[in-house]
């Protein structure tokens, strides 16, 4: 079996701002259990050495080049079970109170703070001794290993011995950064160009990933078609669809162990698609945690999300009057994001007290109390690589009520064209009426006891978990290193 490297700014549970960090929480463990060896590489946030979970000193320590500095990066590693963690340790880079930005801007270093981040892995990949096979670095964090594995961390070269998978889990966010900062590389000159990271003056760190990867993936199939077009490309449509013999989409997987209403540790009940009467106490203890003045027999929507313009928030602030008027349904929100979106959710739960109650910030035990206790989940992003929040909705039985794009498009089949195969609810065109029309149709069908009941238990039996996905990955890793 191979012996895989992967590099990503976050892992759950150590730290997340989302489903990178789930992904990659989970997939290597799903790797290991088909019997590939796994060694992953993060950053040492503040939320690391604070978090609950135990890490130790190595001892390495490594002297990174950054531009015309030195740093010592120091190394820890995680001291649980399954697949090793590294975590590169340099304060002053990531002993911070968010991961990436301020609540009104990116942190102005974080072209400094990752080129150290993936120079120090790539010192500390040949100072381990153990060569890897496949190195599967994700997004634009993670972009320049390909160039740092073939040049070195100074630019004078380096034996490369492993080949390089690249996935995209969010082409929105690219890691471009202004010219005049390339000499932190310590990379060639030649490698700024067009044909590798060169993005008209900039610095495209998403870019230097697809192009000088062996491999690219994202994240579902119609996510790896969208992007080869205008619409969806970010500006790098021609770059990906010059790379479609080499790009690949697989949908992510959600993790049982985490995820599953039948041994879920944060719900008050547990339940199974044979036994849903624990949903109907994890739902009215939601709405009294809430302190919701709904029905139990009320329908109860829920979402959690990153508050971005993606997320189809003010999509829901158009028709929320109307689902307010006309159901007598309830809403509960969990989200961090802009100041804006966060003023905005709040202001619904000021508007209708008792039947929206929102909350910012990231809160896991609340995240999962919602995917217990709603009815119907709301997810009208305008764009969705994948998703994982309509995959653990149908995991607990809340219904999804989705956009039709991306992973959303590949995992959710709509009951109203499908009645004996739907798992969900699903609206075309990003508009007002489209997705209102498809929360109609669902709160319509919730006042269908004996039918919601069926789709709950279809929905809660899929199998979304990442056995499937982690075998079309083995796949694709052998398939790379087999190639010339």
């Amino acid at each position: 079996m191979l012996n895989l490297a992967f590099v990503s700014s976050e892992i759950s549970p150590y730290a997340s701002t989302g489903g990178l960090a789930d992904v990659c929480g989970s997939l290597p463990k799903a790797l290991e259990h088909i019997g590939y060896s796994v060694t992953q590489f993060m950053p040492m946030y503040r939320r690391v050495m604070e978090g609950p979970h135990p890490v130790e000193d190595t001892g390495i320590r490594l002297q990174i080049p950054v531009g015309f500095h030195r740093y010592q990066a120091d190394i820890w590693k995680s001291r649980g079970k399954g697949p090793a963690i590294y975590f590169i340790r340099r304060d002053e880079f990531f002993d911070r109170s968010e991961l990436y930005n301020l609540p009104d801007r990116d942190y102005d270093d974080n072209f400094e703070r990752f080129i150290f981040y993936q120079k120090a892995v790539t010192a500390l990949i040949d100072t381990l001794g153990s060569p890897f096979d496949i190195v599967h670095a994700h997004d634009w964090q993670a972009g320049l290993m390909g160039l740092y594995l073939k040049h070195g961390l100074s630019g004078e070269g380096r034996t490369q011995r492993e080949k390089v998978v690249f996935t995209i889990h969010n082409l929105a966010f690219q890691g471009v950064f202004g010219g005049d900062n390339y000499s932190y590389t310590n990379l060639p000159f030649s490698c700024f160009s067009v044909d590798t990271l060169e993005f008209y003056g900039n610095v495209n760190c998403l870019k230097a990933g697809i192009t000088t990867a062996d491999h690219v993936t994202t994240v579902s199939q119609s996510y790896a078609r969208e992007i080869q077009t205008p619409e969806w490309g970010c500006g790098l449509e021609g770059v990906l669809s010059e790379k479609s013999d080499r790009l690949s989409g697989i949908v992510n997987g959600i993790d049982p162990t985490v995820w599953n209403p039948e041994v879920d540790k944060h719900i008050t009940a547990k339940y199974s698609p044979d036994d849903l009467e624990g949903k109907k106490s994890c739902k009215a203890d939601l709405i009294r945690r809430m302190k919701l003045t709904i029905k139990p027999s009320d329908p109860l929507l829920g979402i959690v999300t990153r508050l971005t313009p993606q997320k189809g928030i003010a999509l829901l602030d158009a028709v929320l009057p109307t689902i307010m008027q006309e159901t007598n349904a309830g809403l509960v929100i969990l989200g961090s994001g802009t100041e804006e979106l966060l003023a905005l959710t709040t202001g619904w739960a000021k508007r209708w007290p008792g039947r929206v109650a929102a909350k910012s910030g990231f809160d896991i035990k609340l995240a999962h109390r919602i995917e217990a206790g709603a009815d119907i989940y709301l997810m009208p992003s305008q764009f969705e690589p994948c998703g994982l929040n309509q995959l653990y909705s149908l995991r607990y039985g809340a219904i999804p009520v989705v956009h039709r794009v991306g992973g959303l498009a590949d995992t959710i089949t709509d009951v109203t064209a499908q009645p004996t195969a739907g798992n969900g609810f699903t609206f075309d065109a990003f508009t007002e009426d489209s997705f209102l029309a498809a929360v109609r149709r669902a709160v319509a069908l919730y006042g269908q006891p004996k039918r919601w009941t069926e789709i709950q238990r279809r929905a809660m039996r899929q199998d979304f978990t990442w056995t499937a996905s982690a075998k079309k990955y083995a796949a694709l890793y052998e398939q790379v290193v087999g190639s010339a």
